[in-house]
């Protein structure tokens, strides 16, 4: 089958217009380094998260397998999402750009920690705090993760940030 992100690709229009189209939410995604040479903080804009069980409650996202977070997720098997709300647009823009290794993600930002010790946004919505269950591998550039949510708390009343893409071929 023919690259489905080539732009000569005819796909790109139809499916990937298509693709386009399934809203995404906006979430912080925040895990801590347990190996030395410290415990640090590493974050990332994530929106393929999606609520998968009630019992026990559980969400699955997907993850570039490239991203550098993946390795201390993968060692931690613990992380956070803070849920952003619909006018939380700079907070996109700053976690979308990633950051260099040696980067504090909350320079300049309000944080707390969540009983089981990972920040979140103090500004969120609402935080999930997810203990990683498992991790699936299907042939993709994405590994799918599945999580159970051990703690959470809603900050705030308001509509969750969510968005379209123009093309379902890339973010």
């Amino acid at each position: 089958m023919a690259d489905p992100t080539d732009p000569t690709n005819p796909l790109r229009q139809t499916v990937g217009r298509a693709l386009g189209r399934v809203p995404s939410g906006v979430f912080i995604l925040t895990t801590v380094a347990t190996e030395p040479p410290g415990r640090f903080p590493l974050a990332m804009m994530v929106s393929w998260v999606q609520q998968a069980a009630f019992a026990p409650p559980s969400v699955c996202l997907a993850l570039g397998r490239d991203r550098p977070i993946r390795s201390v997720l993968e060692g931690s098997r613990r992380f956070t999402l803070s849920v952003l709300g619909q006018g939380d647009s700079d907070v996109l823009k700053r976690f979308a750009r990633g950051f260099e290794p040696d980067v504090d993600p909350f320079d300049g930002v309000a944080t707390h920690a969540t009983p089981g010790g990972l920040p979140v946004l103090s500004d969120a919505l609402a935080w999930l705090d997810c203990r990683l269950t498992q991790s699936f591998d299907f042939d993709a550039d994405h590994l799918l993760l599945v999580a159970e949510v051990v703690d959470g708390q809603l900050q705030k009343d308001g509509a969750p940030f969510t968005h379209v893409r123009g093309n379902g071929f890339h973010y």
